[in-house]
């Protein structure tokens, strides 16, 4: 499991590797909008959510496809941070 520190720097990582190939020196603010900046646009999002279930081992249901969950590193981070915490209730027997 990744450790909540790390998480900002993979999400940041893949949107530069994946989304900003050719701008590889561009740096991003954790709290920058990626959808009103043009950086992830719709069919970018499909991999991205991928990407995020792949890589901490959790599951986005419909219903939190939601602009606040993901339209920054810093709100996609909170988001996976609750989603390994639930997880983490689940494991141990909790819900």
């Amino acid at each position: 499991m990744k450790t909540a520190p790390n998480i900002e720097k993979i999400i940041y990582d893949y949107i530069l590797e994946t989304f900003l190939p050719h701008n590889s020196k561009q740096t991003i603010s954790f709290d920058k909008d990626l959808y009103q900046s043009g950086i992830v646009d719709s069919a970018g999002l499909i991999s991205f959510l991928c990407f995020i279930e792949k890589e901490f081992s959790i599951t986005i249901p419909d219903e939190d496809l939601l602009p606040q969950n993901f339209c920054s590193i810093e709100t996609i981070s909170d988001y996976i941070r609750v989603k390994l915490s639930e997880t983490s209730i689940e494991v141990l027997g909790g819900a």
